[in-house]
Formats: C-alpha cells, structure tokens, sequence
C-alpha cells in the first residue's frame, strides 16, 4: 500500500513539473495549431483515408498527387510523432521531448521503407501498398488518441492511475488485434500466406521494437 502510495506521488510530480515547463505550453499550442491546418488543408482525403480503412470493400479513390499539399501531411505526421514522444516523455522525464521525436520519426520511416522493400522482393506490390496505407491510417488513429490521453495524464494528473494501471496496455492490445485482422484481410489467401504475415511481423513490428529497447537500455 504504501509503495502504490509513493508511485502515485511519484507519478504526479513527473506530470506536475512537465506542464509548468514553458517550452510544454509552447509545444502544445503548436501541436493544435498543426493539427487544425492539415485537417482543415486536407479534410476530406483524410476522412476518405479512413472510411477505406473501415470498410475495405468500399470504393477507393485516390487523390493525384498535385492536389495534395506536402506541407500539411508533415504537419500532421508532426502531431502523431508528437503523441507517442510526448507519452514517452510524461513517463520519463530524463529523456528530452527532441531524442524522443526523432527515434519514433526514424522507426516510422524505417517501417515505410520495410514496406517497400519486402513488396518489392515478393512481388506484392500492390497488397503491401494496401497495408502500408491501413498501417499509417492506424499509427494515425493510434496518436492521437495517445496525444488525448498525454494532455489529460499532464493536467489531470489523477488519470495517470488509469492509464499506467492498464488502460494504455487495453489500447495497445485493442491496436494489435486491428493490425492482426487488417494482414489478414490483405495477405491470407491460404496456409503458405501466413509465411508473409509472420515475415512481417518479425522484420516491420518486433524488429524495431528491439532496437528501440535497446537504444533506451543504453541511454
């Protein structure tokens, strides 16, 4: 009891010393800001982004590339970084918000570019560029609820007790178990396709995973 007592103390003077930081407040107003302009540049593409990912038998369209803005995407994909650095972040205070970026911007670039090149090698092209698009539809999905539940651990610090208790480990097997039925709606055409499945996993998921626990164990 009385050790449940000091984690919880010790929890909430993590939060409380993260949001009376200046540059926290600065960072977080650019978050929202970035994330008003790409939804407003880019409102209807993303909503269409994700009604595909919802329904694969849906209609898919596709947005040239001209009418697109570079710009607005990199915003966005600054605010899904954001909130998986910014967990991170809330949990240990002696990592800096800047490393924390940049390692999940590097294994999110390293996992597009696993994408291509298994395609490339097995010939599946097209269903690995079906994937890769639900993928970061989900990794989208996936950081901004985690960008919700960062604002309410730093402000509300009592909610820290439900998210460390387990709520984030809920939402992190709930995201396991869409990527598991999204491969199989993409890949499974018989026993031998699970080969791929299981390649995936190993290259693109547990991979990274170990390198960025062991990039953490010698920090």
């Amino acid at each position: 009891m009385h050790n449940s007592q000091l984690s919880t103390f010790t929890s909430h003077l993590r939060v409380e010393s993260l949001s009376s930081s200046s540059w926290f407040g600065v960072l977080v107003l650019l978050i929202l800001v970035a994330l008003m302009l790409s939804i407003s540049a880019h409102r209807k593409q993303y909503g269409l982004y994700l009604r595909n990912f919802l329904n694969k038998q849906g209609r898919v369209m596709n947005y040239d590339a001209e009418s697109t803005s570079v710009w607005a995407n990199v915003l966005l994909w600054f605010v899904i970084i954001s909130g998986f650095a910014l967990l991170v972040k809330s949990y240990l205070q002696h990592f800096d918000f800047a490393v924390l970026f940049f390692v999940f911007a590097v294994c999110f670039g390293l996992k597009w570019l696993l994408f291509r090149f298994i395609g490339y090698l097995f010939g599946l092209k097209d269903a690995v560029k079906s994937f890769s698009t639900d993928y970061f539809v989900l990794i989208a999905i996936f950081g901004l609820v985690l960008l919700v539940i960062d604002l309410g651990v730093i402000y509300l610090p009592q909610m820290s007790n439900f998210v460390w208790g387990g709520g984030l480990l809920f939402l992190v097997i709930l995201f396991l178990i869409t990527l598991f039925i999204k491969l199989l709606q993409i890949f499974y055409t018989g026993i031998s396709s699970l080969f791929y499945i299981f390649l995936y996993l190993c290259t693109s998921e547990i991979l990274p995973l170990l390198l960025v626990i062991k990039w953490l164990q010698l920090w």
